[in-house]
Order: C-alpha cells, then sequence, then structure tokens
C-alpha cells in the first residue's frame, strides 16, 4: 500500500512526461486500490495539477475506468460529471454510450456540452436521435455540440439530420461544418444550391463541396455547377485564396470551356496545377484548339500542354511541334508519335533521332523501337 501512495505523489509532478511514466507504473497495481484517490483529486476544485492527473490516470485505464467513470456521471457536483464526460469520451469505449446518452438530459449545460462532445468522439449512429432532440432546445452551445457530434459520427441517419438544420437559417454555420466531416458524394448535390446564395453561405457550400469531394476521392458531377459557372467565374476575384481555390475547383469539374483560359493561366500556379490539367482534360476534345494555340504562343508550361495533348490522344496534332526550340517538347512528341501509322510521324522520328539532345534522341530511338517490333508482329 505504500509504494501505491508514494507512485501516486509521484504523479504530483509538473512535467506531463514524468507523470506518463508514472501512470505507467501505476497501471502494474490492481486498480481498486487507487480508484478511489484518484476520484478524490477529480473533486479538487482548487488544485488544477491534481485533477489533470486524475483525469490523465482516468484515461490511461481505459476500459478498466469505464465503470467508475459511469457512476460519477451521477454524482451531485456538476463539474464532476463533466469531467466524467470528459474522460469516458476520451477512452471512447462504446460501453459508455447508453450513460452518455442519459447525461443529454442532464440539468447542466456543460454536462450535456461535454456529453454531445463524448458521444461524437465514440461515433455511433444509436446517439443520432437523442442528439437531434438536443437541436434547438436549449442554448446555442449546446445545439452546437449535438451538431458537432453528429458530424463527427456520420452516416445516413446523422445526414438527414444534417439536411434538415440546412432548411433553418440560425443553424447554416454549423451544419456546413458537420456535414464536411460527414457527408458523401451523393450529398454534394443537396449543397451546390447554396453557391447559388449570399457570400457567407456560398464560401461554407463550396469549402464543404471541395472537401468532400478530396476526402472521398470523387469528382462530382458536372450537371451540379452547370447553372454556377458565373458564379465561379466572379469568384477568380475573391480576396480570399481559400474560396478562389474552392471555386477554381469547382470550375473544373463542370467541364464548361468558359473555364478554358482560367485553367491555361492557372498552370503557372502548382497548388492549381493538377486541377487545372484535369479540367482540361475534361473538356476533351473541345480544348484541342485552344492548347494547340497556347503551345505556339506559351513561354512556360509548354511540356505541361504538350503532355495534355498526348494524354487527351491527339498524338496526330503534336506532329507540328517536331521541330520546337524546347528540347523537353521534343521529347514529349518523339514519346507520342510513335504511336501514329503515318509517314510523317516515321520522317519526324528520324530527324529527332539526330537531335542535338540526348533525351530527344533517346525517345526517338525508342518509339522507333516500337514502331518495329509491332511491325514484325503483325
Amino acid at each position: 500500500m505504500q509504494e501505491i501512495h508514494e507512485t501516486l505523489n509521484k504523479l504530483k509532478d509538473n512535467d506531463w512526461r514524468a507523470r506518463k511514466r508514472v501512470i505507467e507504473n501505476l497501471l502494474a497495481y490492481p486498480e481498486d486500490s487507487y480508484l478511489s484517490v484518484l476520484e478524490e483529486w477529480l473533486r479538487n476544485g482548487d488544485d488544477a495539477l491534481l485533477r489533470n492527473a486524475a483525469m490523465e490516470a482516468f484515461r490511461a485505464l481505459g476500459g478498466k475506468a469505464v465503470g467508475f467513470l459511469i457512476s460519477m456521471l451521477k454524482d451531485k457536483d456538476p463539474d464532476v460529471r463533466i469531467f466524467a464526460s470528459n474522460v469516458l469520451g476520451d477512452i471512447g469505449d462504446a460501453g459508455a454510450l447508453s450513460a452518455l446518452i442519459t447525461a443529454l438530459e442532464d440539468p447542466d449545460v456543460n454536462v450535456k456540452i461535454a456529453s454531445a462532445e463524448s458521444i461524437g468522439k465514440i461515433g455511433s449512429e444509436k446517439a443520432v436521435t437523442a442528439l437531434a432532440k438536443l437541436i434547438g432546445s436549449t442554448t446555442t452551445w449546446v445545439t452546437l455540440a449535438a451538431i458537432e457530434a453528429i458530424g463527427e459520427i456520420g452516416g445516413d441517419k446523422a445526414l438527414t439530420v444534417l439536411q434538415r438544420c440546412l432548411e433553418k437559417e440560425e443553424y447554416h454555420g454549423m451544419a456546413f461544418a458537420a456535414i464536411e466531416k460527414a457527408g458523401t458524394q451523393h450529398f454534394i448535390r443537396h449543397l451546390t444550391p447554396f453557391v447559388d446564395r449570399d457570400n457567407n453561405l456560398r464560401e461554407l457550400a463550396l469549402k464543404a463541396i471541395v472537401n468532400i469531394a478530396d476526402r472521398e476521392g470523387t469528382k462530382p458531377m458536372a450537371a451540379y455547377f452547370t447553372s454556377l459557372i458565373p458564379v465561379l467565374i466572379d469568384l477568380q476575384q475573391s480576396a480570399q485564396p481559400e474560396i478562389r481555390k474552392a471555386a477554381f475547383i469547382a470550375l473544373c469539374w463542370s467541364e464548361d470551356m468558359k473555364g478554358f483560359q482560367y485553367f491555361i493561366d492557372a498552370l503557372n500556379d502548382e497548388e492549381l496545377q493538377e486541377y487545372a490539367i484535369n479540367g482540361l482534360l475534361s473538356l476533351g476534345k473541345r480544348a484541342v484548339p485552344g492548347i494547340i494555340d497556347a503551345l505556339k504562343g506559351q513561354r512556360d508550361n509548354r511540356l505541361i500542354l504538350a503532355k495534355t495533348l498526348s494524354m487527351l490522344g491527339e498524338n496526330n496534332a503534336l506532329l507540328r511541334f517536331a521541330d520546337d526550340d524546347d528540347a523537353e517538347v521534343r521529347t514529349e512528341v518523339a514519346l507520342a508519335i510513335g504511336s501514329l501509322n503515318l509517314p510523317k510521324a516515321e520522317e519526324a522520328l528520324l530527324l529527332l533521332e539526330q537531335d542535338v539532345s540526348e533525351e530527344v534522341l533517346a525517345a526517338a530511338a525508342l518509339s522507333l523501337k516500337n514502331k518495329r517490333d509491332r511491325a514484325k508482329l503483325s
């Protein structure tokens, strides 16, 4: 017993690293031998260090502490109930879910908030209905905690609740933030109408759409953005870089030729370059004449333009750039035109095989070899 008391006293160290080592030692003892001490520390309203040490120890105990902490949710002291709720959320044991759902009805606002946050960390759809009842029922902070928790939980039931929240202006900010976490690609269609609203909603909706698509690794349907092209173009002048970027990404998804010049210009921006290339590719054959003109006239990003033509299958169009001043462009041409069964392509490759650039020469030689190998097989 003396050893346990000595170990507990070491938990009062100001250094969290030292406390972490002590907690590891404490876990070697039966928890019944020190839980009452930790509870006493948790009740200490005058010593934050003791409370924090107790909470750290409870977290480290994990599932072993859940039953004890659940009993503390019924304590007469609201601060103790708040601490218990917080630690149960940090532990994340689903066994605490029912008790935390009950705690959502606690008379103390801060206990409600702590319980909602902890339920969000545990992440069970079973709690969505109980959380939804808190929305609009008490203070704004409770509503915020409930909506955030629903966003953390996610799933169809959560999204149904969040969609209803979009119908009320006072919940928009909270709902968009939650939808950003919980939304799926199929939910994006519910967000695009808000891009055509006032500036605040527009920004929230765009940010949510882009982050959902990025998280899911998906490209939303172009049709979602057809009516929004003027708005997305206007937002290219936004003073907020994050909004400009989100609007540009949505413009890339739109498959609309009105975005063409914006895609070309964005090739100079490393952050937007990949989106710009995908935007050009999404335009398909419609983009080819403009890309050729840009390749003729631009000094920068000419290799990217040549590669984009190649990715569009426009290797024939690349033939005209076989004598380009840029060796990187000539290399791309040499690699691309090897697939063409045209006398002009063979002639160009033979000339490129004599190029002053070793990279161009090697690319031309490879394409010629591949052409001859294919000819033998046929």
